[in-house]
Order: C-alpha cells, then structure tokens, then sequence
C-alpha cells in the first residue's frame, strides 16, 4: 500500500513538473513573439535596439499602362524595370502592370489606377500616354514610345512640357538611318528617299532624312507614292536616276508592298535601307535600330528624378536621344554582292534568320522571364521562414510530451 502510494506522489509530482516546464516554455515562446513585434503594446525594446529602429521606407506607387502586344512595348515594360532594379529602387516602389489591347478597357484601367491612388504612371505607346493625360492632370506621367509628343499635344513643347506629362520619344532615327550609309556604303553618292505622301510621319520622316543626306554630303531625291502604280512608276525613276541607295522610313502602304520593293533591290542591285527591324526581317538591307529597351530605361531615369529626386515633370525635357543598333541583312548583302568596309564591322551587328531551335528557345526565355519586385520575393521568403520556425517548434513542443508522458507510464509501472 505504502508503495503504490509512494508512486502515486511521485507521477503527481511529476506531472506538476512537466506541467511547469510546458507553461515557462510557452510563455517564454510568447514574450519573444510580443518583444519581436513593433506594435505590441506590451513589448520591452531595450535602448540598443530602439537606436538601431529605423522608420520603414515610403513605397511609391508606379502604374505601368501598356496598351501595345507588340515586342517594342514588352522591351520598353522591361528596360523599366530593370533600371529601376539597377538603380536600386525596384524595393521601393510598388509596381501595378497593366497590359490592355482593347482601348476601351485600356482607359477603364487607367481610370482604376487613378481613383486607386497611384504617385506616378508610365504608359507605354500613344494611346495610352494620351488617355492617362486626359484622365489625369495631377498625377505625374512618363511616356516611352510616343512619335512626336509635342504634335499629339501631349506636352507644350519637347524642351519644356509644361503639364504633367514627359517622357521618351520613340521617333525614328532617320539621323542615325542616314548616317548608317556613309558607315557601311561609304562611295555611295546618291540616295532615293521613298515613302508615301498619305502618312503624315512617313513623310516628315523622308523629309527629315533627305535634308540629312545633304548634311553628309549624299544627293537625295524624294519620291512620294500614294499607290502601287505611284509606287511601280516611283521604282522606274529610281532606276533611270542610278540611285546607289533606297531610304525608306517606316511606313504602313510600302511595309504591306515590301515583296515588290525587294524584287527592284535584287533585281538592280540597289540596296534598301529601312526605318526598323521588321522591315529588315522582310528583305530590306539594313537599319538603325532603336533599342526600345533603352527607352524603358530613360523612362525609369524620369520616374526615379521625379518620385525621389524632386523634379517636376513639367522642366523635365521630352528625350529623343536613342542608344540604336546597327543591322544588316547578311543573306540580303550576299544576294546584292556587297562587302561592307572592315573599319565599319565592329560597328554593325549582321543579322541572320532564326533557326528553328533558337525560335523555340527565344520563346521559352519570354515565357520564363518573368520580373517580380525583390521586396515581394523577400517577403515570401521571410513569411515561409517564420512558418516553418513555428512548425518546428510546435513539432519539438510535440515530441517533448510525448517523451514526458512515456517516462511518467514506464515509472509507474
């Protein structure tokens, strides 16, 4: 009797033991979530740390408006971002992406944004630039990817804009287009600017370009065609004049007729200089291409003067400066019988057809390559570590009792 009685006591005992331990520990475990957490009220934050405090950093947010599907608008989304990422501000800013074709839904987005509250827009193409200026006259926009800012009306004038809104031109680069000739085709003397006389930047561009190829000292002739019989009886002139260069600019009607234009540079051995790549990739011989890229990564400049350096968009000058790329058709350049000069090689990237495997793999890198802040992803990473500290914890507080409990039955038998 005396025994059992013994043993009793002693599992009593050992319970009130057991029982103590689990209750220090717990409460040990609470005091350190409350002293961890900022806003408890009752946290004890000794002087060390309270000197170490900093307030958190402001978040600024960005809504980026993309209204194009085309690979221009996704480089101008990415050159943003990654500048942003380079600059290291990506942490402090909150990103809203939005990529609407349809226009109507485009300026529903646009409007969200704004009735959300947003401390600066970055559209990207006309339309959206134009429909975030027309929502919003507080907010600061920055564009990428706009012709002639200061035509639209969407700045007073490039070198001071005046209202809300600045950003990156995309106009392309007759300058650099024209000068490209002078690079690779240095004995040419004469150039045909052809473009059609119904698209108003098609010809502002020619126009450009031709008083361009007088600068450097190259004898331009313009043909503006309206039509494919404006256009077949440009191709003749052009070919009675002995042109040594065709210049054309970007352009709808001769982009939809470019099968007929390559036909006449084969045929006589004239090369086509083009005002993009797409016009490359159909046949033309060569361009100066804008890295559109670079015009995310002047846009995101913008931004970070105007969100972290104070400046008002209104003094901030439209930029139409661009970082090209030299490009030539290689297939194109061996069809025309050209060599192009040694000095000029290191200046020039030779562009070829895409193979089959590296069209695959260019897919698969757009589809992989997704940006997403760092501050999320730290984030995440924090929240996955405290979950599985918890997890632990309670597994271990687990295993202790069963260990307890175990010692406890085994003693009283």
């Amino acid at each position: 009797m005396k025994k059992h009685l013994t043993i009793l006591i002693s599992v009593v005992v050992i319970a009130l033991v057991i029982g103590a331990v689990v209750f220090f520990f717990l409460k040990a475990q609470n005091s350190g979530d409350n002293s961890a957490d900022p806003n408890s009220g009752d946290s004890k934050v000794s002087a060390s740390e309270t000197e170490s405090y900093t307030e958190p950093v402001k978040l600024y947010k960005i809504g980026i408006v993309q209204n194009g599907l085309g690979n221009a608008s996704k480089d101008c989304y990415e050159g943003f971002i990654t500048e942003l990422d380079t600059r290291g501000i990506l942490d402090k800013v909150e990103i809203v992406y939005v990529v609407e074709d349809n226009k109507d839904l485009c300026r529903e987005k646009i409007e969200t944004l704004v009735k959300n509250g947003c401390d600066l827009l970055y559209t990207i193409g006309r339309y959206a630039s134009e429909t975030a200026a027309a929502v919003t006259k507080d907010i600061p926009i920055v564009f990428g990817a706009v012709n002639s800012p200061d035509e639209v009306g969407l700045v007073e004038s490039n070198e001071a804009p005046g209202g809300n809104v600045t950003g990156v031109s995309s106009y392309t680069p007759c300058f650099e287009q024209i000068d490209l000739i002078k690079l690779i085709l240095p004995e040419a003397k004469s150039v045909a600017a052809l473009y059609s006389s119904t698209d108003a930047d098609a010809v502002l561009q020619g126009i450009v370009a031709s008083k361009e190829a007088e600068n450097i000292g190259i004898k331009c002739d313009q043909y503006p065609v309206e039509d494919e019989k404006a256009l077949k009886t440009a191709l003749e002139k052009i070919k009675k004049a002995k042109s040594d260069v065709i210049y054309i600019p970007v352009d709808k009607f001769l982009s939809a007729h470019i099968g007929t234009l390559n036909d006449f540079s084969y045929e006589n051995k004239i090369p086509v200089i083009c005002g993009d790549e797409a016009t490359l990739e159909q046949g033309a011989f060569a361009t100066s291409e804008i890295n559109y890229a670079s015009i995310g990564s002047k846009a995101a400049g913008m931004a970070n003067d105007i969100l972290f350096n104070g400046k008002s968009p209104a003094t901030l000058s439209v930029n139409y400066k661009h970082d090209c790329t030299n490009m030539v058709n290689r297939p194109v350049m061996k069809k025309l019988g050209i060599s192009i000069p040694a000095t000029a090689l290191p200046d020039v990237e030779m562009w070829e057809p895409p193979t089959e495997a590296a069209k695959a793999s260019a897919v698969s890198y757009k589809v992989k390559k997704i940006y997403m802040p760092s501050r999320f992803v730290a984030t995440q990473q924090r929240e996955m570590a405290m979950r599985n500290a918890r997890a632990a914890r309670f597994l271990a507080l687990i295993a202790y009792r069963r260990c307890c409990i175990k010692h406890i039955f085994i003693n009283f038998l």
